[in-house]
């Protein structure tokens, strides 16, 4: 009886020892990337357009299009830029030991050591999520072979819904916009698993509304230097620092 006992216990100990988890795909891989990948790719050029569409019963009520533009050479070297409908709102250039940064087309404030620059790159730059974070758990991926992207291997998917099962369809609530239906395909590069590039449209609904997202990226001349020179910060004038400097207090 004990014998047979202990024989059990080192069967099962045998066998959940053996058990490993399923290595981890590409497609599942690139849902997890930061910036650190993407810098993985050296110089290149990437623009990202997002354009949201609302609907409510089959006509346009509002549409806005949002594009994040990246030239990037290395972490002292890069130049980010976030545009809606084609008017800059935010920008960032780090080059030649400066950083700098603006909103919309004000004037230029230096970033002493560049850390919130890198920093703005670092926390923005992910078009993907913005466009598609309400679907981030239901997307499918379809492998649809190999390619070639700028010269480097990529895979090629296709993009599909997952569907519900019964008991988060009963879940469902019609009040708030909830994803319908995407579709499209994205290239990924098999080195970083890094999106070399994308042409997605998801379709969101609720009772009354519906939300259209169209999602475009690309990037190009991977491994070619970019063009990025230092933005003219404004002059001070010596007064001009004499008014920022703390008053002292009058003697009471």
């Amino acid at each position: 009886m004990i014998i047979g006992l202990v024989l059990i216990l080192l069967l099962v100990g045998c066998s959940s020892g053996d058990e490993t988890e399923a290595p981890a795909t590409i497609e599942s891989v690139s849902q997890e990337i930061t910036f650190d990948s993407v810098a993985r790719l050296g110089p290149h050029h990437g623009v990202a357009d997002i354009t949201r569409i609302e609907m409510r019963e089959g006509t346009a009520v509002r549409e806005t299009t949002e594009s994040i533009d990246v030239a990037w050479n290395s972490w002292t070297s890069f130049h980010f830029q976030r545009l809606v409908e084609g008017s800059p709102t935010f920008e960032v250039i780090a080059h030649d030991g400066q950083a700098s940064s603006r909103d919309g087309r004000g004037p230029w404030r230096s970033d002493l050591d560049g850390e919130m620059a890198r920093m703005d790159v670092y926390t923005k730059w992910n078009a993907w999520d913005e466009a598609l974070g309400s679907f981030r758990d239901r997307i499918t991926f379809e492998d649809a072979g190999e390619t070639v992207v700028d010269g480097r291997p990529a895979r090629r998917f296709k993009v599909g819904l997952a569907q519900l099962s019964e008991r988060e369809q009963r879940r469902n609530n019609d009040r708030r916009l909830m994803p319908h239906r995407i579709e499209g395909e994205v290239l990924l590069d098999k080195a970083t698993a890094v999106r070399l590039r994308a042409s997605i449209e998801a379709i969101e609904k609720k009772i009354g509304l519906t939300r259209k997202t169209v999602l475009s990226i690309r990037r190009t001349g991977i491994g070619e230097a970019q063009a990025i020179s230092t933005p003219q910060l404004p002059v001070s004038k010596p007064g001009d620092q004499l008014r920022r400097l703390p008053t002292r207090p009058t003697p009471q």
